[in-house]
């Protein structure tokens, strides 16, 4: 009598557990690249989604800048508004809509100065982001256009009401230069004025950047004047009372360069012969759904 054991898992029965455990593998698998399949579907979906309204959004952003050089063309007294930025708007436009502000340079006198003399006070139209002490310390201006044909650089202690720098000292010098105390008519600009922190090389060969003393006053991306050289920046930023601009281009409108020490005076808005730039910058925000983009420019008349 043939006594071996005899293995329960062969035949018919075992082969049917192991094609049970096989296909239950199988399910599995296939489920798990289903699940793939469908998480790659989805991501795929919300990718292009996010791309389309990033692009859309970019759109409208760029719509919200040339949508305020329209109005700045049609308005040329900029420098009247009593508030800066101006020009705040949001509007709607296709799935999202833009915000935009336009800020400024500098602004103008709103009263005559009939004296060459002192005054405790000067009024313009709006001393918005001028900085006052501690952040600026003098705090400097420059009235009229241009300090070697009739413009003086003056300081101030504070401001008043919006519209008022207070504690004014007239025909101040700034480094070697000092402008000519004047009767200033209502109507001429006053700049804000910043100083060079180190010496800038006589070279129309820019730098990749330089340092100056921080103003608020002064365009992320614009123009400055430097004892008669016009020099181009697209940045800044500003670290403590330190403010760096970069992306320089020297010599700019025929100007010379020239060997700039520091604690000269900057200037910003062109000066050319007689007749500056008008400049704005103007800030879009497009937004669609949840993306937002960004864009600006320097608009010049």
């Amino acid at each position: 009598m043939d006594r071996s054991v005899i293995n329960p898992a062969a035949g018919p029965r075992g082969q049917r557990g192991f094609l049970l455990i096989t296909a239950v593998v199988l399910i599995v698998i296939a489920a798990l690249v289903l699940s793939v399949m469908v998480f790659l579907g989805v991501t795929a979906n919300e990718s292009s989604v996010v791309h389309s309204q990033s692009g859309q959004a970019l759109f409208i952003a760029e719509s919200g800048i040339e949508y305020e050089q329209r109005q700045l063309a049609r308005n040329l007294d900029w420098y009247r508004s009593p508030s800066d930025p101006f020009d705040v708007t949001t509007r709607s436009l296709g799935e999202g809509s833009f915000s935009i502000q336009a800020s400024l340079p500098a602004t103008i006198l709103r009263n005559r100065v009939p004296t060459t003399g002192a005054v405790a006070n000067l009024r313009v139209y709006s001393t918005d982001r001028f900085p006052i002490p501690p952040a600026c310390g003098p705090c400097y201006l420059q009235v009229d256009d241009d300090i070697t044909g009739g413009a003086e650089y003056m300081t101030y202690t504070g401001t008043s009401g919006g519209d008022t720098f207070t504690g004014v000292t007239r025909n101040v010098t700034i480094g070697t230069i000092t402008g000519a105390a004047a009767v200033r008519e209502r109507g001429d600009r006053v700049y804000p004025v910043t100083t060079l922190s180190a010496n800038l090389a006589n070279s129309c060969t820019a730098p990749a950047s330089f340092t100056v003393a921080a103003n608020s006053k002064f365009l992320s991306t614009g123009t400055i004047n430097i004892e008669d050289e016009e020099i181009m920046y697209s940045g800044l930023t500003i670290t403590g009372g330190v403010m760096t601009l970069t992306g320089i281009r020297r010599c700019q409108n025929g100007t010379a360069s020239a060997g700039h020490n520091a604690g000269r005076a900057v200037t910003p808005l062109l000066v050319d012969g007689s007749d500056p730039d008008y400049e704005a910058e103007v800030h879009s925000v497009g937004t669609v759904v949840g993306t937002v983009r960004r864009a600006r420019k320097t608009i010049q008349r």
